[in-house]
């Protein structure tokens, strides 16, 4: 059954799963959502109903940003591992935001309306004169 729901983008990252039970595990992300992630993890099989922590990079805002957050093992078929995020903290959610959208904020959205097409100096350059 489909859990997530919001847009996915397709990626290839280095992923570092923590199981408290398993230890470390390393793979990569297929696809990502603000949901969840997919996980090729080859042979390597996880319990499922586990909350696994995780740590993956993020680009966004031109430079990139290490995300740790907590998953539930949601499914595994076919050398894959779908994690549902459990935990994600205001920061991870926007830089996950900025990367699958190109914005983070309502702000930023905002701008791209207007027709910017880089918003995180727009919305710098107008925090700075104050208006």
């Amino acid at each position: 059954m489909e859990h997530r729901r919001d847009h996915r983008k397709f990626v290839s990252v280095e992923i570092v799963i923590n199981d408290r039970n398993v230890g470390k595990l390393k793979g990569k992300i297929r696809n990502i959502s603000l949901s969840g992630i997919l996980v090729d993890i080859g042979d390597s099989s996880q319990q499922l109903s586990t909350i696994v922590d995780v740590s993956f990079p993020v680009c966004a805002c031109g430079g990139t940003n290490q995300c740790q957050a907590k998953a539930l093992v949601v499914h595994q078929q076919s050398g894959c591992l779908g994690l549902m995020f459990s935990e994600l903290d205001a920061g991870v959610r926007q830089m996950l935001r900025k990367m699958l959208y190109g914005y983070a904020t309502v702000a930023e959205r905002a701008y791209l309306y207007q027709g910017f097409k880089d918003t995180s100096r727009a919305i710098r350059s107008e925090a700075n004169t104050g208006y």
